[in-house]
């Protein structure tokens, strides 16, 4: 297994303990995972899945911006 397949499916091991194993992204869905080192974004448009990697060490701010209620 590659390291682009390793990071992917460590994402999407975290989405399905979350949403359950038979969780699938619908079109438009995205989700974030946030690694020690880069943040990566799978989302699916158009029914293609799309990977954008931001390579360093992401800022934690502690503030809620209430976006998902």
């Amino acid at each position: 297994m590659n390291e682009l397949e390793q990071i992917v499916n460590s994402a999407m091991a975290k989405f399905k303990e979350e949403f359950g194993e038979d969780a699938k992204l619908e079109d438009g869905d995205r989700f974030v995972t946030v690694y020690n080192d880069a943040v990566l974004i799978i989302s699916l448009e158009n029914q293609q899945l799309k990977l954008d990697i931001l390579a360093g060490t992401p800022y934690f701010v502690d503030m809620n911006l209430n976006l998902t209620k």
